[in-house]
């Protein structure tokens, strides 16, 4: 059974229990947390084991990449090669439910496969998302906890219902409802890839 860590009444995560996620982490073990869009898979994205552990657990394709949760826009700038554009949506729409798909730095390479030529990444606004990245150090990559073609969970207890035996950790909390947005933002107009809880309107609005 995976261990479960309580947050504190007002829905924050003690700064021990953040390190102690962000290390089994950084340890290529896998947590579910909670985040602005239903709960989340997550793990190191620098070892390949654990993306395709993910993978495995979401019952979904080993050879695709996952997006990149990091803590800031300057631990985003280690990881993709940063545009004006990308400067101009992250200032209105980061942190939040926005992923942007930018090309890898050579570092950034590492969290995507050769094949692909963007890499997805974004800083969550739910604090115990952000908390627990920014523990460990590291850029996480992530999935909804959900098998794949399921619907999104929501809750703790649901979470260990359908993936307990799978998983290391669960991080309780309250999660949001909805799917996060992708935009590409590697050149000089946004191109909205997948729309979520963010509008097409709000992305538009944000990149100009």
């Amino acid at each position: 059974m995976p261990e479960l860590i309580s947050p504190a009444a007002d829905g924050s995560i003690s700064d021990a229990d953040a390190a102690k996620v962000g290390a089994a982490a950084k340890s290529c073990r896998i947590a579910a947390f909670p985040t602005e869009t239903a709960y989340a898979l997550g793990s190191t994205g620098l070892v390949k084991a654990a993306t395709r552990r993910l993978l495995q657990i979401k019952e979904r394709s080993t050879l695709k990449p996952l997006p990149v949760l990091v803590a800031s826009v300057a631990d985003a700038k280690r990881w993709v090669e940063w545009t004006p554009l990308a400067e101009r949506l992250a200032a209105k729409l980061w942190p939040g439910p926005v992923y942007l798909l930018l090309k890898p730095t050579a570092e950034g390479r590492l969290l995507t496969f050769p094949e692909y030529p963007n890499l997805a990444v974004r800083v969550p606004a739910h604090p115990v998302a952000r908390a627990i990245v920014a523990a460990s150090g590291v850029p996480w990559v992530c999935t909804s906890a959900n098998k794949s073609g399921r619907p999104p969970l929501t809750d703790a207890s649901a979470v260990a219902s359908e993936l307990g035996a799978e998983i290391d950790a669960i991080v309780g909390g309250t999660a949001g409802v909805g799917e996060p947005t992708f935009v590409d933002a590697a050149g000089e107009n946004a191109r909205a890839t997948k729309i979520g809880v963010v509008s097409a309107e709000a992305v538009a609005e944000a990149a100009r």
